[in-house]
């Protein structure tokens, strides 16, 4: 006979022991789920790459796709149906210097960087923030207050390997958790001290994280490199200097030997060859090779950077390199005599082409030279190169040398002192990092192009200026100075182009509902039908727009997502780039979709009141004096004629108060404020004071033009 509190004791052991077993087992589980969770965030790879790009659900790095086509394969929102787009969501972010990178989307997660190399993590259904990361670059500033242009030019993030991947103007690479947004590791890349700086985003692939840095135009020795890192350690992988060092015993690779050969007296020693990678890669997951372009040197005129002769490799040339090894495959020079700062740096698509009857695997780039270029994948041979833009400096790229014919009116420097030489394309380019996108629907490449000059004067003594102009009439006809070309990379000519009214706008986004997106100076975001460069719809964003857009599938739901506020460096100058009528409202990410939202408002900034300031106490030559120290030393940053961006942290000096102008000096002259980026400068106080009243007769020009 069964005891019956043995029973009843035995029930309850029982029924305690599966209670604590599901409790356990859950506990596991839920331990699991998290731990497959944190594992899932940020989970791409090169087979995922390739897999996906064909389906366009993710936007698995800046560039969208495996070929780096700024293409999307989605096809919900059409060229019959893209005037019911409207916003789905919008969020502010708490960076007032703009986004100048492409966000990046895996599974249901935005992931962003800003200016200072903040990362963002969004949910991409709502826009709201899961977490962000402020690497503290001000910090570097007090030491290296030049760093603070490449800080607020930052491009963006990669993502891959369940992490994401930001570089810092101070020349640190980080490795964060891509579920968390904790920090995993981080490494010094290059050195400030050296003249180095990072303004790009790294690159991922292949378990690697890839990274390049700027400082060519530093005057401190250094030599451009690109360098590859353990995207779960941080280790260290190897490094390809892009020229030669100066010192011949260092050069010991063929690819060294041969470039040196190409560099004149004591050239690497005096400047130290530049050629850095300041923007964009494309890593290729089939073959595991990485592509990238360089910039020029210091001096910028050839005769006087290479007085005998020779091509100064690497410099101004799209490199191939293996991944794994870093081995050099193959380079083309774009300009061999580059005296115009063409950067080859633009960003290279992957594409296969139907060249001469045959199908062709190729890279195209349109540099800033304004040729673009077809060249081979795996040898680099020259297959078709002509121009997207005006073009005077070349009259063409001829096609068994590969080098271009240099227009001797375009050689400044050969020209009697005083002279004015107008040189197109302008020094920042006829295309510069703003995205381009390939569409294979299409065939064609769509360029946003920047349609101005320079206007360069000769001093005489090896001594020159140069001015971008902003020509909006040539022969009596209406010139656009900027414009978004469709060009075909096969028969090499436009096919239809959309003018635009200022030259620095957007990059590109194509996709397969034959559409073509793009942001504008003023804060425009249009859709173009891809065939034909009819506009369809816009949106006004309230804010400048620089980076390329994204596109994305959640739940069966198309987005096209927009990064609105300027950001790229490009808002720090020129006047007549940033009229009163420009777009200054905040940095924002915007996700569109059918059916969202048309009566969303985009508040921009309204138009600053003057603040009390000191009266102007200096005669007309003082203030002359002033503007040519404030054009040589402060527009820069400050903007030509002190017009700053508004919104952003760089100031618009004309609204400068009473108390900064009490303590200019010491700003200006001592250096009181490095620790915001603002270097002290090397002038006289009676410089600064110069310079001081030369910013209060604009103020006093703009109160005159207010009343």
């Amino acid at each position: 006979m069964r005891n019956p509190i043995r029973q009843r004791f035995f029930s309850i052991s029982v029924k305690y022991s599966l209670r604590r077993r599901f409790i356990e087992a859950t506990a596991a589980a839920v331990a699991m789920l998290a731990s497959l969770s944190s594992f899932a965030a940020g989970n791409v790879d090169d087979e995922r790459l390739m897999r996906e790009s064909a389906t366009g659900a993710d936007w698995l790095r800046k560039s969208g796709n495996a070929q780096a086509q700024y293409f999307s394969p989605l096809e919900q929102i059409d060229d019959h149906n893209v005037g019911e787009l409207g916003v789905a969501w919008m969020t502010t972010l708490p960076v007032r210097d703009g986004i100048a990178g492409t966000p990046i989307v895996v599974d249901g997660v935005v992931y962003a960087g800003a200016a200072f190399s903040i990362a963002f993590a969004l949910d991409a259904t709502d826009g709201h923030i899961l977490w962000s990361y402020d690497p503290e670059v001000r910090k570097a500033f007090a030491a290296h207050p030049g760093l603070s242009w490449y800080a607020r030019a930052n491009r963006g993030v990669a993502v891959g390997g369940g992490g994401v991947y930001l570089a810092t103007a101070d020349c640190r690479l980080i490795g964060l958790d891509a579920a968390t947004g904790k920090l995993r590791w981080e490494e010094t890349t290059c050195d400030p001290e050296l003249g180095y700086g990072i303004s790009d985003s790294p690159y991922y692939g292949g378990g690697k994280v890839f990274v390049g840095n700027a400082g060519s135009e530093s005057g401190k020795q250094n030599r451009g490199y690109v360098s590859a890192y353990d995207a779960n350690t941080g280790k260290f992988l190897w490094r390809f200097y892009t020229v030669p060092s100066p010192d011949p015993a260092l050069n010991t690779t063929p690819e060294m030997k041969m470039a040196a050969a190409t560099w004149s007296r004591d050239t690497l020693a005096k400047y130290g060859g530049g050629g850095s990678n300041w923007n964009s890669m494309t890593y290729d997951p089939d073959s595991r090779v990485l592509f990238f372009g360089t910039a020029g040197a210091l001096p910028y005129v050839y005769a006087w950077r290479n007085p005998d002769g020779g091509d100064a490799l690497f410099t101004s040339s799209v490199m191939a390199v293996n991944a794994d090894t870093g081995e050099y495959l193959w380079h083309y020079q774009t300009v061999p005599e580059d005296s115009w700062e063409y950067n080859a740096t633009m960003n290279i698509v992957l594409a296969e082409l139907p060249i001469d009857g045959k199908q062709r695997d190729v890279v195209m780039i349109a540099p800033k030279n304004g040729f673009e270029y077809v060249l081979d994948r795996h040898t680099g041979e020259l297959l078709a190169a002509d121009k997207y833009a005006k073009v005077t400096w070349a009259s063409h790229i001829n096609p068994e040398t590969g080098r271009p014919v240099i227009e001797p009116g375009a050689e400044y420097w050969k020209r009697k002192p005083g002279t004015k030489t107008l040189v197109w394309p302008n020094m920042w380019g006829a295309h510069s990092w703003n995205p381009m996108a390939f569409s294979p629907k299409t065939g064609l490449l769509y360029i946003p192009v920047i349609d101005i000059p320079d206007e360069v004067t000769y001093e005489g003594n090896g001594d020159y200026t140069d001015t971008l102009k902003l020509i909006t009439e040539i022969d009596g006809k209406p010139f656009s100075p900027g414009k978004l070309v469709a060009y075909d990379p096969v028969t090499q000519r436009p096919l239809w182009t959309v003018g635009h009214k200022l030259p620095f706008n957007g990059g590109v986004l194509a996709t397969a509902g034959n559409l073509v997106f793009q942001g504008d100076a003023y804060g425009r975001f249009a859709a173009y039908r891809a065939t034909t460069g009819e506009e369809l719809w816009s949106l006004s964003t309230g804010s400048t727009i620089g980076a390329a857009p994204a596109s994305y599938l959640l739940s069966g739901r198309q987005y096209v997502l927009v990064a609105a506020g300027e950001g790229g460096g490009a808002q720090y100058v020129f006047p007549e780039l940033h009229a009163e009528d420009r777009a200054q409202g905040p940095t924002r990410l915007i996700a569109l979709a059918l059916g969202g939202r048309q009566d969303v408002e985009m508040p921009v900034s309204g138009r600053r009141q003057l603040p009390e300031q000191p009266k102007l106490e200096a005669t007309d030559t003082t203030v002359a004096k002033g503007a040519e120290l404030f054009a040589e030393h402060c527009s820069g940053c400050h903007g030509k004629d002190a017009v700053a961006r508004y919104g952003g942290t760089v100031p618009d000096l004309r609204y400068a108060d009473k108390d900064a102008h009490a303590a200019w000096d010491a700003i200006v002259v001592g250096g009181a404020r490095a620790g915001n980026g603002m270097p002290a400068q090397e002038l006289t106080i009676e410089e600064a004071e110069a310079v001081r009243a030369y910013v209060l007769s604009l103020s006093e020009a703009l109160r005159a033009s207010s009343e």
